[in-house]
């Protein structure tokens, strides 16, 4: 070991420097794999996903499947990383100022409708719901829950900030209602073979009502014209 540690030192930088060089054909041939294994699953669902058939989806040898994940379900939670990262950095950057709860449900219905044209809201649904119960994978799937948790607790905060409410309600326990009703959108659509009308209807719904409970927690425009209201009364 410590001839091999003189050899590495004694190595040119450019050796070196080539040694720990990102393999970018690597990189490439995840990247191609994960997406066919997404292409696989929205096709073919957990249960129907194999090696041989995200191998075929991808036109690749199955070998490399095991080579690049080990497995099957370490490539899927590649996969879940691949679309969680993706949108939930997509999420911070339209809901990242947001404090009330219409601005809330206006972004929402157009987040809502861009996840439905990007299809990935199936793929996340099977592979938490296959893994999230396993004593192994159950807590792979808790970890990557919870920067969404975190998000959805300071989104909470923001909303109920300067109201009755501030004080009163958990936002940790808010925001793990949102993402629960959120993904249950999901489960309720593919129940009714894929028809998203109901849930629209929902996402809909809230927009309508929002304004009005803005106007209870104290905040919108309801709220501020029976704030300058009452200022002027007093003066």
């Amino acid at each position: 070991m410590a001839a091999h540690a003189i050899l590495a030192s004694a190595s040119p930088p450019a050796v070196r420097a080539r040694r720990h060089r990102p393999n970018e054909a690597g990189d490439r041939m995840r990247t191609r794999i994960v997406d066919a294994a997404l292409q696989a699953l929205r096709r073919d669902g957990y249960a129907g996903v194999s090696v041989r058939a995200i191998a075929a989806t991808g036109a690749f040898s199955p070998a490399l499947v095991f080579y690049h994940f080990g497995s099957v379900d370490a490539l899927l939670l590649a996969v879940l990383d691949q679309i969680s990262g993706e949108q939930l950095a997509r999420y911070q950057a339209r809901l990242g100022d947001v404090s009330s709860l219409a601005a809330l449900a206006a972004a929402m219905e157009e987040l809502y409708g861009e996840d439905l044209e990007l299809g990935q809201l199936t793929a996340v649904q099977e592979i938490v719901g296959a893994m999230a119960f396993d004593p192994a994978l159950g807590p792979e799937i808790v970890s990557r829950m919870q920067p969404w948790m975190t998000f959805a607790e300071a989104l909470a905060q923001r909303i109920v900030a300067g109201s009755p409410l501030a004080g009163r309600l958990d936002p940790g326990v808010i925001g793990s209602a949102v993402i629960a009703l959120y993904m249950g959108l999901e489960i309720v659509a593919r129940m009714r073979g894929g028809d998203t009308s109901g849930s629209k209807a929902l996402v809909a719904t809230l927009t309508e009502t929002a304004p009005w409970i803005d106007g209870l927690l104290g905040k919108g425009v309801a709220a501020s014209r029976r704030r300058s209201t009452k200022r002027l009364v007093l003066e």
